[in-house]
């Protein structure tokens, strides 16, 4: 009997893991083969550049093509599409923007696939376990349940946290950035020169938007606009101050480099309150590490000499 639970514990173990890898595979493959957003001219035409392993023309690349790239590929790329359009229209919307405010490549198609890859896969490894270990016991319906939650939740946590990240490297470089605009304007360099001075003294997701806001302004869209878009386009509230001051500057004749160090006062001062809101909350936080993890660990420390005492002196009364 200890030799048959044991090959049934390692069935089941083999069974689980070939689930999770059937799992990972499906979701990297989805990710791979999806179509990238904002993928430029020059990216599209180095997928036609001829290389030694790869011819260039798309109809050689037919003929040469193996199996999985003829055949896994488009049916990959046609289940994430269905699974996007079987979405809401406003959902995919949303989701679109949410990626490029989080500033990642993947298509919204893609996202949603491997959302709903992982909120249908993590359930069902979860009830294969449950189902195949014998009666469903209370650890089985916690596993289940955390599977539900985990799989309706993980990639929009992973997305948020990343948004996040985004926004505050933004807005943590967000000072410095304006005062070197303000040092290239009072120079005598026109917005344009200014902002292509900060995207190439610095670096990051800020740099990142401030090109491509000017290569929009260079192919003709209003500067206006354009700097509008940026500050939508990421969501950080210092940004949208930033580029909504341009435009209220521009409309209304006052000089930029005023604007500019104005701004640039007041951001750090928004970074200095937000320190010390910060530094505020910090006694608060510690409060439960101190009630579950400290003071317990502190009572045995304390507690545990005085009890061992008293219970060799109660012990040698007993005798």
């Amino acid at each position: 009997m200890p030799q048959l639970t044991t090959i049934g514990l390692t069935g089941d173990v083999s069974v689980l893991l070939v689930a999770a890898l059937i799992f990972v595979l499906l979701a990297a493959s989805t990710l791979l083969v999806t179509a990238p957003v904002g993928e430029t001219p020059a990216a599209r035409l180095a997928r036609y550049v001829a290389t030694p392993m790869r011819p260039g023309s798309p109809g050689v690349r037919v003929n040469t093509a193996g199996p999985g790239e003829r055949l896994a590929i488009p049916v990959i790329q046609r289940l994430a599409g269905f699974i996007a359009r079987a979405a809401p229209p406003k959902m995919h919307q949303a989701t679109a923007t949410r990626l490029t405010m989080a500033g990642s490549y993947l298509s919204p198609s893609a996202f949603l696939a491997v959302r709903t890859l992982i909120f249908v896969g993590l359930p069902a490894i979860a009830v294969l376990n449950v189902t195949r270990s014998g009666p469903v016991t209370t650890t089985g319906w916690l596993i289940l349940g955390l599977s539900l939650l985990l799989g309706r939740k993980l990639p929009d946590v992973w997305l948020k946290r990343r948004i996040r990240a985004r926004q505050q490297a933004i807005d943590r470089s967000l000072p410095y950035a304006l005062d070197l605009m303000v040092a290239c304007l009072e120079g005598g360099l026109s917005l344009d020169a200014s902002l292509a001075k900060v995207a190439e003294q610095s670096d990051g997701p800020l740099a990142a938007e401030i090109a491509l806001t000017l290569q929009e302004i260079a192919l003709g869209r209003p500067a206006s606009d354009a700097m509008k878009a940026m500050g939508d386009r990421t969501g950080a509230p210092d940004l949208k101050r930033f580029t909504n001051s341009i435009v209220q500057a521009e409309r209304m004749g006052i000089a930029i480099a005023e604007a500019m160090r104005t701004l640039s006062h007041e951001s750090r001062v928004r970074r200095r309150q937000k320190a010390e809101e910060m530094a505020r909350k910090a006694p608060i936080k510690m409060v439960p590490v101190l009630i579950f993890f400290v003071l317990p660990s502190l009572m045995v420390v304390i507690l545990t000499p005085a009890a061992l005492i008293l219970f060799k002196m109660f012990s040698d009364q007993a005798r």
